[in-house]
């Protein structure tokens, strides 16, 4: 399983003082589920990798087996072959408190784990990403 790791320090003394457990964990529900949206977007459909650049290119000959079997002739690198990984990649519970994004069925977690040791930073979050989750944290307190 791949999953994206925030650092939430900044909220642990204020979770003490004002967040309920119920409230954080619906304020890292909400991270998960707009940054999954956002992500899956970037990785699946734009093949962008953490640093904002391409993930990588297809080799000619891998390119030539998308076309004929899949009908696909982007050369760009965006883990989509039959969608098999992208239909998987969700959020995942790590424990009470925590979430993650990434992979439940082993298969796809090898590949992704696979294509992060060949291509980098694949499914780490932005820095734009980063500054989204400080958008929704904020939002989230002043509505509190």
């Amino acid at each position: 399983m791949i999953s994206v790791d925030v650092d939430v320090s900044a909220l642990v003394d204020l979770k003490k003082r004002v967040l309920t457990l119920a409230q954080t964990d619906s304020l890292l529900r909400e991270i998960a589920t707009s940054m999954l949206s956002v992500t899956k977007t970037r990785i699946h459909g734009q093949g962008i990798n953490s640093d904002g650049e391409q993930i990588g290119t297809y080799s000619p000959s891998y390119l030539e087996l998308r076309r004929e079997q899949e009908g696909r002739s982007n050369t760009n690198v965006n883990l989509v072959f039959k969608g098999d990984m992208e239909r998987d990649y969700k959020i995942i519970p790590i424990s009470d408190t925590e979430y993650g994004l990434g992979y439940t069925d082993d298969n796809n977690a090898d590949k992704a784990k696979w294509n992060t040791e060949r291509y980098g930073r694949i499914f780490a979050l932005t820095d734009d990403e980063l500054s989204q989750v400080r958008d929704i944290i904020r939002e989230y307190l002043n509505k509190l």
